[in-house]
């Protein structure tokens, strides 16, 4: 992440919400009230879906990126990872369903966030934990429809793309 400069910037809607802005400026990411950058990615969530998440990925906005993305920790953010996320156009959203479930809105671009996504990727809560903890691979779950994606296929296709994206 050393050659990295972006800036991600998180929505939390809702009571007791707002919008900070994760600043990574050579390889250091901070959390800011003003974008140092223009975003490469929104994340947008509920409060309880940001508590949720937060608990998961500690103090580290890139394990929950990794997550995400079916890497076990962190998703090591490369110049070549985001430059492969800056070619994704739209609104994603991610729904863990079940027991606990939540969902998170992902937008890639500088357009205005629509109101509805391009792509659904839809997993059941025990699926996301797997993929979490390192159990299961995205690939695996993917062909074996453990992951159903809807929509737009190609916006899926560029975010796989990017998470294996060479360190």
């Amino acid at each position: 992440m050393r050659a990295v400069d972006a800036t991600i910037r998180v929505d939390v809607v809702g009571p007791g919400g707002g919008t900070y802005f994760l600043n990574i400026r050579a390889g250091r990411m901070t959390a800011e009230p003003r974008a140092a950058h223009d975003p490469f990615l929104t994340l947008i969530q509920d409060r309880r879906a940001f508590e949720r998440l937060s608990r998961e990925a500690g103090d580290s906005a890139l394990a929950l990126l990794g997550g995400l993305s079916g890497i076990a920790g962190e998703l090591v953010l490369t110049r070549a990872r985001v430059e492969s996320l800056r070619e994704v156009d739209g609104l994603v959203r991610f729904e863990v369903t079940g027991e606990g479930g939540f969902v998170l809105g992902t937008h890639f671009g500088a357009a205005p966030v629509p109101a509805e996504p391009k792509t659904r990727i839809t997993v059941d809560g025990q699926v996301y934990r797997d993929l979490r903890s390192g159990a299961l691979d995205a690939q695996s779950a993917f062909m074996s429809q453990q992951i159903r994606v809807e929509g737009d296929m190609q916006a899926a296709f560029q975010l796989a793309l990017a998470a294996v994206a060479p360190e």
